[in-house]
């Protein structure tokens, strides 16, 4: 019996110390841990609507202290200063086809008047697409003349020329400014025949002003559809190689021209043309996130009243694809 409990005892104290060296062998190995992190996914779908919309920037140029019969440009631009053009941008979700312009004018004729509030700064601008340095007026309105002008001579030979028979005027550019006559011995302009001098009307020298035998040149005028009331003709100011623009007569009253190239609003002619044109100038649309720029300039002629005209407002109008 003695013997039996000795080693009972012993196999109990064995036990004991592997339990002992089995818990510090786990207190100081590293204890090994599941991950956890993990990943999935989430579909995420937008759609964008579809809007055309673009943004104009800046929007208020002012030219200060420009004389007439010259050109403000970015020199005498004060808002910038010196801006030189406008941004137009696409920041819709739809390809833009089309780009072109409106200006407004004086709602009477503002020359002789004595106010600068007669005149529309609008009538003024002039713009030229970034990639060239042809400056065009969108909507340049001119009225026919306040009073008889002794130097020029009509188609019909009358010095001065018969006011009952034709109506005339200028068309004012800067320093440069050229004069036209329209027969007006018909009410309905129609078909009737509208004249410009090649030879523009300067400080220096007296131009055209001649139309019998004199440098000018002539078209036909059409009856509007899209603006009843006027007549329009293609025409290019300054003789061959000059400005294209298209031109539209008021009818009876042969007081009012527009001289017309940006604004496609009056769009018949084929001289008044898209500013941006994805089938014709550049050939490809305008897309979202893109821009195009528009130089632009003012020209003030001869004869505007000093100080402050009256703020003109430029409309640029955008077309989807």
């Amino acid at each position: 019996m003695l013997k039996v409990e000795i080693m009972n005892k012993k196999i109990v104290l064995a036990l004991v110390g592997i339990a002992i060296v089995a818990l510090l062998v786990l207190f100081w190995l590293p204890i090994k841990v599941s991950a956890v992190t993990d990943t999935d996914i989430a579909n995420i779908t937008v759609q964008v609507a579809t809007k055309t919309a673009i943004d104009v920037n800046p929007a208020a140029l002012a030219w200060l202290g420009v004389d007439p019969g010259t050109v403000g440009g970015p020199s005498q631009e004060a808002l910038g200063p010196n801006y030189y053009a406008i941004q137009i941008e696409n920041i819709g979700s739809h390809n833009i086809s089309k780009i072109w312009f409106n200006a407004t004018y004086p709602s009477s004729r503002p020359f002789a008047t004595g106010t600068n509030a007669s005149y529309d700064a609008g009538n003024f601008v002039v713009l030229a697409r970034e990639s060239s340095n042809n400056f065009y007026f969108p909507n340049r309105l001119e009225f026919n003349e306040s009073r008889t002008l002794v130097y020029l001579r009509d188609p019909s030979n009358n010095l001065p020329p018969d006011g009952t028979h034709y109506s005339y005027g200028r068309f004012r550019n800067t320093s440069f400014e050229y004069f036209w006559m329209v027969d007006r011995s018909d009410v309905n302009c129609d078909g009737n025949t509208f004249y410009i001098g090649n030879v523009p009307h300067t400080e220096s020298q007296t131009g055209t002003t001649n139309f019998v035998s004199g440098d000018f040149s002539t078209v036909t005028l059409t009856a509007s559809t899209s603006h009843p009331g006027w007549c329009y003709a293609d025409i290019t100011v300054g003789g061959a190689g000059g400005e294209p623009y298209t031109i539209y007569v008021k009818n009876e009253t042969y007081d009012q021209v527009f001289f017309v190239h940006w604004n496609k609003d009056w769009g018949e002619g084929s001289n008044a043309e898209y500013f941006w044109d994805m089938s014709g100038n550049p050939g490809y649309p305008l897309v979202p996130g893109n821009s195009t720029a528009a130089l632009i300039r003012v020209f003030v002629p001869y004869g505007v009243h000093e100080g402050y005209v009256k703020q003109g407002i430029l409309t640029v109008i955008a077309e989807g694809a």
